[in-house]
């Protein structure tokens, strides 16, 4: 279902939504929630390249 941004305010105050702003950590082609999920992935990465 796509919303119309015209209609998305009325939608949105009508059931109590509210729009925040997210960061994204990216690594390479992969995009995590948290910083350290991002450098887990770094650091595995890392140890494989020096084995």
């Amino acid at each position: 279902m796509t919303v119309d941004l015209a209609d998305e305010t009325e939608l949105m105050v009508r059931y109590g939504i509210i729009k925040v702003p997210v960061y994204r950590y990216h690594y390479r082609d992969w995009r995590y929630s948290t910083l350290n999920d991002a450098l887990a992935q770094a650091r595995r990465d890392e140890a494989a390249r020096s084995k």
